[in-house]
């Protein structure tokens, strides 16, 4: 039995093949050495790390950041948008490695916000549009600002804070996201309402106010600069009052010029006031004018002339006073349409013949035409028959010569042409009764030879 096992040990696979052949002797070990490759000798823990080795086993159509743009896996197979997505995805990295999770939240949505530029898309995350594509500069300077923000505001540093903060509104401005830069700038704002930063307080309300004008949004614009204005004024600080009351004259003019213009005066009224109060603060002449002058206008078409007036003539005597002749010729012009309104034709007379004169000197055709055909309605109903032909004749020829320079509709011409044929027609129709009821004779002549002389004298060859 034992030669048939020694037979059998002989017959079985070599060690090399078999690892239960190396519990064998010692000497069968030495002469047939394992070809097993031995793992090499290392003080690093057996376990196998989760960054090891992320280089080497790259998954497909991942960019390698280390390759070169000539390299296997470089820059010239990558696809468009890598080298952005691979930094990208490494400054989040790093953010959230160096202890800044604020920042890190922040950075990761303004790198993976819709494009605010970019046309919705409704087949896209619900018309919410592509995902914004930041070059890597920009995702550097903001990172530096919002980590920067983040340590000064461990370490109470609050004016760095409110620096970082505004340089990342500025830079969404400049970028043209105004949204994001609003979020930063209410950052800033509320920084300076805890720490009772007045200036800070002052500042953001005012690039809140500006940020919001140019996103349309006056109402928003308002509030902010209405409280940039009170800050101001509870504080003492005049330059602060004069910058907060010169925005606020922008954004009282566009609120009252959409009022007018959807025909509620009293509104517009109330906006055109608080304008003309901003203007005087702000110690802007030109702008007091013109709020005098459009409320005074505001005035009319609400059919208060006395009111009216008040502000037409205050108006006038700013132009004056800035020896503007075109804005005189406006004020002279408007209290005549109130006096007209107040049945007071002498004054609207005198205010139209000062009109009529400016528009002459600073050669204002549209100013002669209105001013002719304002003389000439006056005039028609006063019965002074000849002065309105010759008004409303010098209307007819200014809007033809306005015409034919393409400055005008054709309506223009039709308009005076309309009202020179009424003149004309009114001042013979004194003298047509006259012949109807008094003098047959004319009567006959005019059927028979189409020309009308009165008997009286009264004619004068008339067709």
């Amino acid at each position: 039995k034992r030669r048939e096992r020694r037979g059998e040990e002989e017959a079985l696979p070599d060690s090399r093949h078999d690892p239960a052949a190396a519990k064998g002797s010692s000497s069968t070990m030495a002469a047939n050495p394992p070809l097993v490759p031995m793992a090499p000798i290392s003080s690093n823990p057996t376990r196998k790390s989760r960054l090891r080795g992320r280089v080497g086993k790259k998954a497909p159509g991942r960019l390698d950041p280390l390759a070169g743009p000539g390299t296997p896996g470089g820059g010239a197979e990558a696809p468009p948008g890598a080298y952005a997505e691979a930094d990208r995805r490494r400054l989040c990295e790093e953010i959230l490695a160096d202890g800044y999770v604020q920042s890190f939240v922040d950075f990761f949505y303004l790198t993976h916000r819709p494009d605010p530029n970019a046309e919705p898309t409704p087949m896209l995350d619900g018309g919410a549009g592509r995902e914004i594509e930041v070059p890597p500069e920009e995702m550097l300077y903001v990172r530096d600002n919002l980590t920067q923000a983040e340590n000064a505001r461990r370490q109470g540093d609050t004016s760095t804070v409110y620096g970082a903060y505004s340089n990342l509104a500025q830079h969404f401005q400049k970028v043209k996201d105004p949204k994001t830069g609003v979020y930063f700038y209410e950052k800033c704002l509320e920084i300076s309402r805890l720490t009772g930063d007045k200036r800070g307080e002052m500042a953001a309300n005012n690039d809140l106010g500006l940020i919001y004008q140019g996103m349309n949004d006056v109402n928003s614009a308002i509030k902010f600069h209405e409280r940039h204005l009170e800050l101001a004024t509870d504080g003492e600080v005049p330059s602060e009052e004069n910058v907060a009351a010169k925005e606020l004259i922008k954004v009282y003019k566009k609120v009252a010029g959409t009022k007018e213009g959807a025909n509620d005066h009293e509104e517009a009224v109330r906006y055109y006031q608080k304008c003309l109060e901003a203007a005087r603060l702000a110690q802007e002449k030109r702008s007091e004018g013109m709020a005098c002058y459009r409320l005074g206008r505001a005035y009319i078409m609400m059919e208060e002339p006395l009111r009216a007036i008040s502000f037409l003539e205050d108006y006038e005597a700013i132009c004056k006073e800035l020896r503007d002749l075109e804005g005189e010729g406006q004020a002279c012009a408007a209290i005549a349409s109130a006096y007209q309104m107040l049945t007071n034709d002498e004054k609207a007379v005198e205010y139209l013949d000062k009109c009529l004169s400016i528009a002459s000197e600073t050669e204002n055709l549209m100013a002669q035409g209105e001013a002719n055909c304002a003389l000439g309605v006056i005039h028609n109903k006063r019965g002074q028959y000849d002065k309105a032909v010759d008004c409303f004749e010098r209307n007819f020829e200014i809007a033809r010569s306005t015409v034919s320079g393409g400055h005008g509709d054709t309506s223009l011409v039709d308009i005076s042409r309309v009202y020179l044929g009424m003149a004309k027609g009114n001042a013979i129709l004194n003298q047509y009764l006259h012949v109807i009821n008094h003098d047959i004779k004319a009567l006959l002549v005019w059927k028979t030879r189409g020309t009308l002389h009165a008997a009286d004298g009264l004619g004068g060859g008339s067709k």
